[in-house]
């Protein structure tokens, strides 16, 4: 593992100790240490950067939001002057498109994108691209295809595998509880699709109840609570994100239930209670979206803005996370609120990934999924 692979890790840690104290010049000067120029150095001199994400409430989002921090503190230690924004639409679509339309006027260089709307920004995000900002979507994606890029996983396979391991452990039979993210964001969207299409073929499979929560656990324990007590005789679980799971735990626990099969993702509040749930026969599987995304998008986007050629597609691989590997993702030293990822690719590695895509493009294949070896 490399210097600068640890050094990104252990600013990631830190989530749960800048809210207790750390001042922002301290954060600028842990990411500034934190990243090394294994890249190429891009033929640019300045870059004006927004990212436009529809919230920043959840601790992923704060997870993302300190990764772009150091890839930008990187780039100003290539010599390069960042001017970087983030714009927060707090949930409201209308709010993101104003935003997205003042960084047109404003003549961003590039747009990062985390889209609030599947559709309802195909327009302005199709005018961006009209007025030469680059712009890479990463995460909840639009429709259009009318940008620079997409980096993102395959949410639609989430939740078909999530959906098909959950089916498998039931022995196909079984009443289950499914917990969806936002309705209206296409992560939760999609996820849902993949996971309603192995339901619908799984006649033993009753869905009790249906749900769309925020992905954030204190809300997510509220609702899950009335959930349970209007349906107490479950078998399983289908949540889409880890926070949604480790309330599911924490509900379950207090009403004196027994805890079921669930599915979740990489919240370190979920894995925690999964392994220590083990030695009692309780059984899970989960995956994860990497944080580290929004990097390669800044990268993507760099290159773009450099005039380098660059793929229209990258396409990350899904984690897999079992009872047989939970422990290397569950990690004791850090909060609970906080996604865990054991190993994060250098830039070297993601500038790689970026390569291997547009060599794909290039020969008339499909892009493959990237799967860095760290």
């Amino acid at each position: 593992m490399t210097q600068e692979m640890l050094s990104r890790r252990v600013m990631l840690g830190r989530t749960a100790a800048l809210t207790a104290g750390l001042s922002a010049a301290a954060i600028l000067r842990t990411h500034t240490s934190a990243q090394d120029a294994t890249g190429g150095t891009p033929a640019v001199t300045s870059l004006k950067v927004g990212w436009s994400t529809i919230y920043l409430t959840p601790s992923w989002m704060t997870e993302t939001s300190l990764e772009i921090d150091a890839e930008v503190a990187r780039l100003r230690d290539m010599g390069i002057t960042v001017d970087y924004q983030v714009f927060d639409a707090n949930g409201d679509t209308p709010t993101q498109i104003a935003q997205i339309q003042s960084m047109i006027d404003q003549q961003y260089d590039i747009c990062l994108l985390i889209a609030g709307s599947a559709t309802a920004l195909d327009p302005v995000v199709e005018q961006a691209t009209a007025a030469g900002v680059v712009i890479v979507n990463w995460d909840s994606l639009v429709t259009t295809e009318n940008l620079t890029a997409k980096v993102f996983e395959d949410q639609v396979k989430w939740g078909r595998v999530t959906a098909r391991w959950l089916v498998d452990k039931l022995g196909g039979e079984g009443k289950i509880l499914v917990v969806n993210g936002p309705a209206g964001i296409s992560v939760s969207e999609q996820r849902a699709a993949g996971g309603q299409e192995i339901f619908a073929a799984s006649p033993g499979i009753e869905i009790v109840a249906d749900a769309n929560i925020e992905y954030n656990e204190a809300p997510a324990l509220v609702e899950l609570t009335s959930l349970l007590a209007a349906h107490p005789d479950l078998d399983g679980i289908w949540c889409q994100a880890g926070s949604h799971a480790s309330a599911a735990m924490k509900a379950i626990k207090q009403r004196g239930m027994e805890l079921v099969p669930m599915t979740g993702e990489n919240f370190n509040g979920f894995l925690k209670q999964w392994r220590d749930a083990r030695a009692d026969g309780f059984s899970a599987y989960a995956t994860a979206e990497l944080n580290w995304m929004a990097v390669l998008s800044l990268q993507l986007a760099v290159k773009a803005v450099s005039g380098e050629p660059t793929p229209k597609q990258v396409e990350v691989a899904l984690p897999v996370i079992t009872d047989e590997n939970v422990e290397e993702w569950a990690d004791d030293s850090k909060p609970d609120d906080y996604y865990t990822i054991p190993q994060i690719p250098s830039t070297a590695e993601l500038d790689q990934l970026i390569a291997d895509a547009l060599a794909a493009e290039q020969g008339g294949q499909a892009s493959p999924v990237a799967s860095p070896t760290t």
